[in-house]
């Protein structure tokens, strides 16, 4: 945990950090599927038949139809005439829970040949409390170290002066290199595989980020009793 100290007009300044990583818990599978007929709504993923049949391939695979939304459709009209058999782009958002079948689901999507895997998006349920935590560790760490400077100066510690902090994330491998895909990156628009074998898919898809925390506390000291 690196620190740093220093005393100043009667004020000791503690500064601390740490580092830590978190892995994702879920991720949202942003997907295009392209059909032939137009359905808004809920009716897309009952009378789309290629929408259907995503829905029942990742069915197969344990992930159940709550875990899919439609996030919007986008119709392909011949002369401005818009008909249920206009053709349609549909995009779905596909929740992964299970993250140890992150990998199958994403090497059947690459057999689907009416369905594009736009993007992955990594979510983490307990970052906010994590980072609570982490937070709460360093202003104890900071207050323990002030009396040991305190007491290593012949000073009283007094009141906390002032308090300040900041987080920030940064990958806990850099893009590509170490297989890692952030949270904006973009997959390529095709992925080669079928349903009879594991794609190739160019990424992990167990994520992971470093979150690093600092703290910086202020406090006042007075002179000791007779000094």
């Amino acid at each position: 945990m690196p620190e740093q100290t220093e005393t100043e007009s009667g004020i000791i300044v503690v500064e601390l950090a740490s580092e830590h990583e978190l892995e994702a818990d879920h991720v949202d599978a942003v997907v295009d599927v392209k059909a032939t007929a137009f359905f808004t709504g809920n009716a897309a993923f009952a009378n789309a038949k290629e929408v259907a049949s995503l829905v029942r391939r990742m069915e197969e695979l344990g992930v159940p139809a709550t875990a899919f939304t439609l996030q919007a459709v986008q119709a392909e009209t011949t002369e401005g005439l818009l008909t249920r058999s206009s053709s349609a782009l549909y995009t779905l958002r596909i929740r992964l829970v299970d993250m140890s079948r992150v990998g199958d689901v994403l090497s059947a999507l690459s057999g689907l040949k009416q369905a594009t895997l736009r993007e992955l998006k990594w979510g983490y349920v307990r970052e906010s409390e994590a980072r609570q935590d982490w937070l709460e560790a360093l202003a104890r760490e900071s207050v323990k170290k002030a009396r040991r400077v305190a007491a290593g100066l012949g000073v009283t510690l007094g009141g906390l002066h002032r308090f300040s902090e900041r987080t920030w994330d940064s990958p806990a491998f850099g893009p590509r290199v170490g297989g890692y895909v952030s949270d904006d990156e973009t997959l390529p628009q095709s992925m080669p595989g079928s349903y009879g074998g594991r794609a190739s898919l160019g990424f992990t898809v167990s994520h992971r980020k470093k979150v690093h925390v600092t703290a910086t506390a202020q406090f006042r000291t007075h002179p000791a009793p007779g000094s």
